[in-house]
């Protein structure tokens, strides 16, 4: 397996990853027509409880492994403990994974974790693996200097890029990248997206994913609804300005398992400019 931080490095065209949740059938895998670098598999403790290695997301990631992708494992310091997490560990390498993104976790009880917070994660990992695995971390545009110094703190812990929570202008990718800089975090940032196809799309992610978003680019969108425009445009317009107005050749992309939608829009979008 690949690093993400390798599989990113110096592409001049653009490329693309998909989020993808345990539930996501083999079917489903097959019937994609394009190559991502790279699928991530979502971690959900309060699901599986972390009860031993026969778990969705492990089941996931090895069929991934098993068609020849690369993966990117999710987990988070919700309901885990050292034990485990040295199976898990011992396990990801003997399969070939090397590639984790790393979070807290959804309504997370420190009673129920032996790790405080993702930085004491990420050191303990790197304690027991060394370099082994490339870790991610979770990015957010449009928030506090004291959320990002969180962020720095993880990455001198050892993380080594940034995925970023999906936004939908481009001043709020380009300010959080000044930001980050700004406060000396200089691993590659990666832009977060989420192709919706109507307002209806848009607003159940935003509420889901707890995103703010102005109401001018909710008005933008019913607006084009009401006229019978495509919804995608908004994205397909982000995407391409920041390929080709600030040199982003790496995106990655929310499906919520809707892969064949995003299939058909990545395939649009190489297609409809040669630049791309």
């Amino acid at each position: 397996m690949t690093k993400v931080t390798e599989l990113i490095k110096s592409k001049r065209q653009l490329t693309y990853s998909f989020e993808v949740t345990p539930g996501v059938t083999e079917e489903e895998i097959d019937k994609i027509q394009i190559d991502p670098l790279f699928y991530s598999v979502t971690w959900h403790a309060k699901s599986h409880r972390c009860k031993d290695l026969n778990i969705d997301p492990l089941r996931t990631a090895s069929l991934l492994v098993e068609k020849q992708k690369h993966v990117l494992l999710h987990m988070s310091c919700d309901m885990l403990r050292v034990e485990y997490l040295k199976q898990i560990l011992d396990t990801l390498q003997e399969k070939n994974i090397c590639n984790l993104f790393l979070v807290l976790g959804e309504s997370y009880d420190p009673k129920t974790s032996d790790f405080t917070n993702t930085s004491q994660l990420i050191k303990f990992i790197r304690e027991q693996t060394g370099d082994y695995f490339c870790i991610g971390i979770a990015g957010f545009p449009g928030c506090t200097d004291e959320k990002l110094l969180h962020t720095k703190e993880k990455v001198e812990s050892g993380a080594d890029f940034i995925i970023t929570q999906a936004f939908f202008d481009i001043n709020t990718f380009t300010t959080f990248s000044e930001r980050c800089r700004k406060f000396d975090i200089s691993v590659p940032i990666i832009p977060g997206v989420f192709p919706f196809e109507s307002y209806k799309q848009l607003t159940g992610f935003v509420n889901l994913c707890k995103i703010k978003v102005s109401s001018d680019l909710l008005d933008s969108v019913k607006n084009n609804e009401d006229l019978n425009k495509p919804c995608l445009d908004v994205v397909r317009s982000l995407i391409e300005e920041l390929y080709k107005e600030h040199h982003t050749t790496h995106f990655h992309f929310y499906t919520l398992n809707k892969l064949e939608r995003v299939n058909t829009f990545i395939q649009t979008l190489l297609g409809s400019d040669k630049n791309i």
